[in-house]
């Protein structure tokens, strides 16, 4: 016998007791993110290793910590150890008295919109001296190995690995200290490189605190990875919709034993929800403070969608409906 099976022996209760997860949610995290694969023995029931359970604990850390599970489900174990040590450094961070930089950060800015809003914020980025801004990227290439600047800061409405490899070339031309890049639209497997690099990225609006953050270990002279912690444990990016407006009206519609309309409140939600964070992301900006406003408001809606999603998933699960099945439009009920 293996010692992978001689360890599974931990059935699901004791797990849920052990980490604190919900028997249900547990379910759930297998079925819909394959969080872990416990092993299975007679009568289709579900045995743990002492690795599933370690594992386990991790996430549970980090989702009460704030990210989305869907977001950090699929990291490996070592990545989501450095995911809670970093929290942690952070939160003492945030414990500090503000203390103002001890010098001001060269950095050359360039971007669409971000060189003009750089001279809106000269006031906010008291720690930063912002030798130019430039909407041309030539002329940024020239000052970035003219001017010698300690930071670059650049703002791409889509980021691709082409533009971001072109970027992390002329940092290493011009020896630059830190690379910062600002996007609307990124693949996340980019982003994950982008980071291992040492890269901070930020997903716009960029705010001048944020920008000043980012520059954070440059203004210090230190080696410090907290800005890219800061980057990297800001909230991720909310998950697509799990449920259409036509699974979610034919859950509404479902037979239940439940003396209740939980299904039908949850659905109905869950589509105004859902409409409500279509509206945000469209909503017009008059200014910077707005657009920040409009992308929490877009960020909020789109994580209580993902909750209520969960939720409804766990009921479904609970009353023998197959979830994966519902989705994909046949609302058959589970065998197990």
């Amino acid at each position: 016998m293996s010692e992978e099976k001689t360890e599974a022996t931990l059935g699901i209760g004791c797990v849920s007791r052990l980490t604190g997860i919900p028997m249900d949610t547990l379910r759930v995290w297998e079925r819909r993110y394959k969080a872990v694969t416990p092993r299975r023995a007679e009568h289709n029931r579900r045995f743990y290793t002492r690795a599933d359970v370690a594992r386990l604990i991790l996430i549970k850390q980090l989702v009460d910590q704030g990210h989305a599970v869907g977001s950090i489900v699929h990291l490996p174990e070592d990545a989501l150890r450095e995911r809670v040590r970093l929290h942690g450094d952070l939160q003492a961070v945030k414990a500090m008295p503000a203390k103002a930089p001890d010098r001001r950060v060269p950095v050359l800015v360039f971007g669409e919109s971000l060189p003009f809003l750089v001279q809106q914020w000269k006031e906010s980025l008291e720690g930063l001296d912002v030798l130019a801004a430039h909407s041309a990227y030539a002329d940024f290439e020239r000052d970035a190995l003219a001017l010698k600047p300690e930071v670059l800061i650049a703002e791409f409405p889509s980021l691709n690995p082409d533009v971001a490899a072109q970027l992390r070339d002329l940092a290493h031309r011009g020896a630059i200290r830190r690379t910062v890049m600002v996007y609307g639209f990124a693949p996340k497997p980019l982003l994950e490189k982008l980071a291992a690099q040492g890269v901070v990225t930020l997903r716009a609006p960029a705010t001048p605190e944020v920008l000043e953050d980012a520059c954070w270990p440059a203004m210090r002279g230190s080696g410090d990875s907290l800005a890219e912690a800061a980057s990297t444990l800001a909230e991720p990016a909310v998950l697509p919709r799990r449920f259409d407006g036509a699974t979610l009206a034919a859950i509404g519609r479902l037979e239940t034993g439940l003396q209740c309309e939980c299904p039908q409140h949850l659905s109905d939600l869950l589509s105004r929800l859902g409409a409500f964070e279509a509206y945000s992301a469209d909503c017009e900006h008059r200014n910077a403070k707005d657009a920040v406003l409009h992308a929490h408001l877009h960020k909020t809606a789109g994580q209580a969608r993902v909750l209520l999603e969960d939720a409804l998933a766990q009921l479904l699960c609970m009353e023998g409906f197959d979830v994966d099945a519902l989705v994909g439009g046949e609302p058959g009920r589970s065998g197990g």
